[in-house]
């Protein structure tokens, strides 16, 4: 059995220069974060002045935003984006029955990815098939992987669609 990467560890090189990481936003983080403390420092200004609860108040919603604007910071992650039309590129998962194996490797072959939604199934399965669709469904990655105690394991290479086969693909994916 052949060893081939992840779809993640190659999506930036198996269609060279055609799809890009985009970072993650950190300007609205950095604005939550800096409101947050001014927030914070006109509750603590005011806490002489002012009185305890309006001081209070000012401190509270000033923890919560700063608390905020830090858990975007480090919880919002990048993406990947298509280069030539700048869309973004999002992530699904197609679990495939396991007597449908065989169909599944027909599917492929021929490139008939619009009879993936007759195989799919609701539940987790043995197979997965990962893909990563852009948002006009003009281009898409996809890669089969197959359970193996304790790990997905990559068993085809990552195959690039576009065009029509990409808009069967994002159909079978999304209906």
């Amino acid at each position: 059995m052949e060893k081939y990467d992840y779809i993640e560890d190659a999506i930036l090189t198996v269609d060279e220069g055609n799809v890009a990481k985009k970072n993650k936003p950190v300007a609205l983080s950095l604005a939550l974060l800096v409101l947050g403390a001014v927030v914070l420092y006109v509750g603590i200004a005011l806490q002489a002045a002012a009185g305890e609860i309006l001081s209070s108040l000012l401190l509270m919603v000033g923890l919560v935003v700063m608390v905020a604007g830090l858990t975007l910071l480090v919880v919002k992650k990048g993406g990947y984006v298509y280069v030539p039309t700048g869309k973004e590129l999002k992530k699904y998962k197609l679990y495939i029955a396991p007597d449908k194996s065989f169909k599944l490797q027909q599917v492929l072959r021929d490139g008939t990815y619009g009879e993936l939604s007759a195989l799919r199934q609701p539940n987790a399965s043995n197979s997965t098939v990962v893909v990563f669709l852009s948002e006009d469904g003009e281009y898409a990655l996809l890669q089969v992987l197959e359970f193996v105690p304790y790990n997905d394991v990559p068993t085809t290479p990552v195959i690039v669609c576009r065009g029509e086969a990409a808009r069967a693909l994002a159909a079978a994916v999304k209906g």
